[in-house]
């Protein structure tokens, strides 16, 4: 449960951090920003609005913000988002000039021998990250639309309380057998 709160408390802190540590986290360890430097002008903000929509749904949920944590699902989705990230950040190579062989963190690190396999490692937390934010998003969108409007997500798919179990984690869903009585005037 400890684990579950700290993946709630930092969503914030990350979504500020991680797009930056991707723009310029290289330059604190003497990485020259080249071309990729280009590229991360345009997906740096693109994470940051994927990261505070996921942060923002997943604090909407009344039953998240009462307990200070997270889902089981959540904090393992936003953990290996935030690693892929970060692996992304200490793997991509970049570079000034196309003749330049390039260098990123790993480079700095381990050696220009090492490159190769820094390009496969920032490929693969490419696409990772790709993958897990989609996922990510649509898991909490799920989540918040099953605790905050149950009836409407049983009605689109037909689903009964015990099959939407596994998002609410024990959220007591509301009757949608008998419509709601009106009051009496």
């Amino acid at each position: 449960m400890w684990y579950r709160r700290a993946v709630f408390n930092s969503q914030f802190a990350a979504t500020i951090i991680l797009p930056l540590w991707l723009l310029i986290g290289r330059v604190f360890f003497g990485v020259i920003l080249g071309w990729h430097y280009a590229i991360g002008l345009f997906l740096a903000p693109l994470l940051f609005v994927f990261l505070a929509v996921v942060a923002t749904l997943t604090w909407a949920r009344k039953r998240t913000r009462r307990s200070g944590a997270v889902s089981r699902m959540d904090a393992i989705l936003l953990s290996f988002w935030y690693f892929a990230i970060l692996c992304y950040g200490f793997f991509v190579v970049d570079s000034v000039h196309s003749e330049e062989p390039g260098t990123s963190i790993a480079t700095k690190a381990f050696g220009q021998q090492f490159r190769d396999a820094s390009f496969t490692i920032a490929d693969i937390s490419g696409g990772v990250i790709i993958v897990i934010a989609l996922t990510t998003f649509w898991v909490v969108l799920v989540e918040y639309l099953v605790e905050t409007r149950p009836h409407v997500v049983k009605s689109l798919t037909g689903l009964e309380d015990s099959e939407l179990g596994w998002v609410s984690d024990g959220i007591e869903l509301p009757s949608t057998d008998s419509p709601p009585q009106a009051a009496s005037t």
